[in-house]
């Protein structure tokens, strides 16, 4: 029928609620599928194709196994009296599956199996690479209900597998008889004791040439010595710089007295009358009683009265200006607070020369003993951590022994080994790959067509228009009378 109406917000593939089967909606994946059937067949096909090219261009890798029975000691079970106690067999659990597969995949295994089989590593790689891809390449998986481990190597030769998995095997057979065996346990201890030793040894001897090369006795007490002695020289420090003020403080303070102190002073003096002294007193007594006769005879404003009090006037400010009596003879000494100032400035001087002197010992003392300190802090971590070598070796190899002579006491006794392993059946050659190519070509076809559908499905769903009456019934509620059909795709004889 022609286009009606777009959809409102439903969607046309999305069954209706309540409804998770509508044969409307089957019908339009049907409808888009078959619409677009060029599209779902050329995604189909690069699907497939890309599919189809991986398989086949791949490499083939083949899996060898062999099987190896792995026995537990036995336990014995108590029954009451009346009954004979009995021994069973104790079934593997996942403790002793993974010990045995950690045991063949450890590189003490794959390195002597690659031994014997002379591989050489590829150009570009080296032999820890190879070991590396060996341990990857190696499985062990464990029978459901049995006491029988699978030790599979996958490889792209089957006859190469095949080789590996057996040489895996002898090697792993060895190497567990030799840990878990009466007789070799003691000579395994015996070689990683004398390994041991010489680690141990050679971490001792580190530790000593370490010590022994940057002066190091006892790192932590050294420090914390340095560090008190650092303190105290910080003090001596500041309290000789503060003497060596104080002392030129005094220094100046007495040199300012001594300025101020006179070198000589006066012991003994003898004065003598001053003539001069004494030629103004006659003057004077002449003059006054020659004014005293003018005085009778004239008033004491008169000019010949006052002349004579001018000249008397005269007189007695020269009086004033002379001495009664003069030095004459004057002895003199040395002051003896001079000298004691003088001696004091001398002392200090001397004083503050030896404290300046000493101070660039000091300074240098505690730039040393500062650089020291510093010098032994950043080497305390690298003295940690060879003592802490030193002692893991030392703990290691203390273990060893202890573990050494368990072993010699348990081979001289004769009780049986609790784990025990043999081959049951040795890997051959695999006659089916690993990764067939039809398992690529099922899942590329399978997942090209549900790409496929799933694109037309989203292209038609991408297309809003109603096409069907149930459709048209279901989103508009109406219910539908007549349906015209679309001539162009009608046959021929049906319009007639």
């Amino acid at each position: 029928m022609a286009t009606l109406q777009n959809l409102p917000d439903a969607t046309t593939f999305l069954p209706a609620s309540g409804a998770s089967t509508s044969p409307v909606a089957i019908r339009s994946v049907l409808y888009a599928v078959f619409k677009h059937r060029r599209l779902v067949l050329g995604i189909l096909a690069v699907v497939f194709l890309g599919s189809a090219l991986a398989a086949f261009l791949r490499p083939r890798t083949w899996l060898a196994s062999s099987k190896v029975l792995v026995k537990l000691g036995e336990t014995v079970q108590l029954a009451p009296a009346e009954a004979p106690s009995r021994s069973v067999n104790l079934p593997l659990n996942q403790d002793v599956v993974k010990t045995e597969a950690d045991i063949i995949k450890s590189q003490a295994v794959i390195a002597e199996a690659v031994r014997r089989l002379g591989i050489q590593p590829e150009p570009g790689t080296d032999m820890d690479e190879l070991l590396q891809a060996m341990q990857l390449a190696t499985t062990v998986t464990q029978n459901p209900g049995g006491n029988i481990l699978q030790i599979n190597f996958l490889g792209r030769d089957p006859n190469r597998a095949a080789r590996n998995a057996n040489a895996i095997t002898d090697v792993y057979i060895e190497h567990h008889n030799k840990v878990y065996g009466k007789s070799g346990v003691s000579e395994f201890y015996n070689e990683q004791l004398q390994a041991l030793e010489g680690q141990m040894n050679d971490a001792e001897r580190r530790l000593k040439q370490f010590l022994a090369k940057h002066d190091i006795v006892d790192a932590e007490t050294q420090i914390k010595l340095l560090a008190a002695d650092e303190i105290e020289q910080e003090k001596g420090l500041q309290a000789h710089l503060a003497k060596i003020s104080a002392l030129r403080k005094k220094a100046e303070t007495v040199r300012a007295q001594l300025a101020k102190t006179p070198e000589q002073i006066a012991w003994g003096q003898e004065y003598t009358t001053n003539p001069t002294m004494l030629t103004y007193k006659n003057r004077l007594a002449d003059l006054q009683l020659s004014r005293a006769s003018v005085a009778q005879r004239y008033l004491a404003t008169d000019r010949h009265v006052q002349d004579f009090d001018n000249q008397i006037a005269d007189v007695k400010a020269r009086m004033r200006g002379e001495e009664e009596k003069l030095l004459s003879k004057q002895t003199m000494r040395t002051s003896l607070l001079n000298m004691d100032l003088k001696r004091g400035v001398f002392s200090m001087e001397a004083l503050l020369s030896d404290a300046e002197a000493r101070k660039p010992d000091l300074w240098r003392r505690l730039k040393t003993t500062q650089k020291r300190l510093k010098t032994l802090r950043q080497l305390s971590f690298q003295v940690a951590n060879l003592q802490e070598e030193a002692d893991r070796k030392k703990y290691a190899y203390q273990l060893y022994w202890k573990k050494h002579e368990e072993a010699r006491a348990t081979e001289a006794m004769s009780s049986q080994s609790m784990v025990s392993v043999s081959v049951v059946d040795r890997a051959v050659p695999p006659i089916d790959p690993q990764n067939p190519p039809w398992i690529p070509l099922v899942l590329g076809l399978f997942a090209g067509l549900v790409l496929g559908a799933a694109t037309a499905v989203a292209v038609e769903f991408l297309n809003r228009r109603l096409r069907f009456e149930q459709e048209v019934e279901h989103y508009l509620e109406l219910p539908v009378l007549a349906v015209i059909p679309d001539l162009d795709h009608v046959p021929n004889f049906a319009r007639g």
